[in-house]
């Protein structure tokens, strides 16, 4: 989806270029009114050639600063200054040109700096119109011309930018999307396949053990294995389609039949209070998490797991009786990925000595939680 916005972006960007282009060399056009009102004054030679090199070079100007990113700011005093040399020097028609000069300086300058632009270019267009004895109707006609016509386009290259900018930050927030949601998904997988990886290997080391002497356990271990396989793969096509959401209930009865296959018994306290969708489903993770940790990691024998809720806050903890931890845990990918769920409906994770002496995770979410909007 990120792929097609930007394919549109780019698109309409190519357009809107093109389209500018075109606008832009239909308006410069209407240059050429004072260059034929010019040719039936009967010019000297060196008019003549005033004109002939300083109408291409306000073009030129005039292009580079209405279609390009250069500062436009020496372009347009050198546009401004071909104005009032065309104007006194070969034709007072000419002075429509002063039109273009504040157009350019109002769309491409920005803030007071166009404000400036359009206001100076009135100015000089004032003066030097006043030096060539208009009639008043001419005189104030252009200047209103000038002024209103560089305010326009002050207005227009506003709101360009502003567009610009829009675009700009609809690309940034598809292009975080997609980050986040890559996250989510690695997440989930990282979630989902080493609870159910570690208690495949787990049984098929067992079965392994069991072979040749108990032929029929054997079989039951890897029956069970082939329905965790499915299961996995049942799990991860959830995780990529983001429609699982996992219950407490079925992780807990999850981690029961995982941990008492690693020799572990599992006590569980307090977990039949009905809670919010994404508490719930933070703290069903913390399950899943702490099982395998337990299996992998804990050489425990026992684990306790105590749900208590409240009206505000409802607190998951995991006790397990292992050897314990020489220092404070390494944040594995699993305890990361658990505190971003916590933390986006405004919940903590907590982890230190139990009190057992083995590793203790603790989970506190708000009870009508709701993910909280960056």
């Amino acid at each position: 989806m990120t792929s097609a916005t930007h394919c549109t972006d780019a698109g309409r960007g190519r357009r809107a270029h093109v389209l500018g282009w075109a606008a832009t060399l239909f308006g410069l056009s209407w240059v050429a009114a004072p260059a034929v009102a010019f040719t039936t004054t009967d010019p000297s030679p060196w008019q003549v050639a005033l004109v002939a090199a300083g109408l291409p070079a306000f073009a030129y100007l005039f292009l580079s600063v209405a279609m390009t990113r250069r500062a436009p700011v020496v372009p347009l005093v050198a546009m401004t200054v071909i104005s009032v040399a065309l104007t006194l020097g070969a034709e007072s028609s000419f002075s429509l040109l002063f039109i273009y000069t504040a157009s350019a300086g109002g769309v491409r300058l920005a803030g007071r700096e166009s404000v400036i632009a359009v206001a100076g270019v009135t100015a000089v267009t004032a003066a030097t119109l006043a030096l060539t004895d208009p009639e008043i109707a001419v005189y104030w006609g252009l200047i209103s011309a000038v002024a209103g016509t560089g305010t326009l386009w002050l207005l227009i290259g506003g709101l360009m930018r502003s567009n610009q900018e829009l675009r700009e930050a609809r690309a940034e927030l598809a292009d975080q999307a997609v980050a986040e949601e890559r996250l989510r998904l690695a997440r989930d997988l990282h979630d989902l396949l080493g609870h159910d990886l570690s208690l495949i290997a787990l049984k098929a080391d067992l079965a392994g053990k069991l072979l040749p002497d108990r032929v029929e356990r054997a079989r039951t271990e890897v029956d069970d294995i082939a329905t965790l396989t499915r299961s996995a793969l049942t799990q991860v096509r959830q995780a990529v389609g983001g429609y699982r959401r996992p219950a407490l209930a079925s992780e807990l009865a999850g981690a029961r039949v995982a941990l008492e296959a690693a020799g572990v018994e599992l006590e569980v306290e307090g977990a039949g209070a009905e809670l919010d969708p994404d508490a719930e489903s933070v703290l069903a993770w913390a399950v899943r998490e702490g099982a395998t940790n337990v299996i992998r990691h804990s050489g425990a024998r026992r684990m306790e797991v105590t749900v208590t809720s409240g009206p505000e806050t409802t607190e998951l903890e995991l006790a397990d009786d292992g050897p314990g931890l020489a220092g404070e845990p390494s944040p594995g990918h699993g305890l990361t990925g658990l505190r971003e769920r916590a933390e986006s409906i405004g919940g903590t994770v907590e982890t230190d000595r139990g009190p057992h002496g083995g590793f203790r995770l603790r989970v506190s979410v708000p009870t009508r939680a709701r993910a909280l909007v960056a």
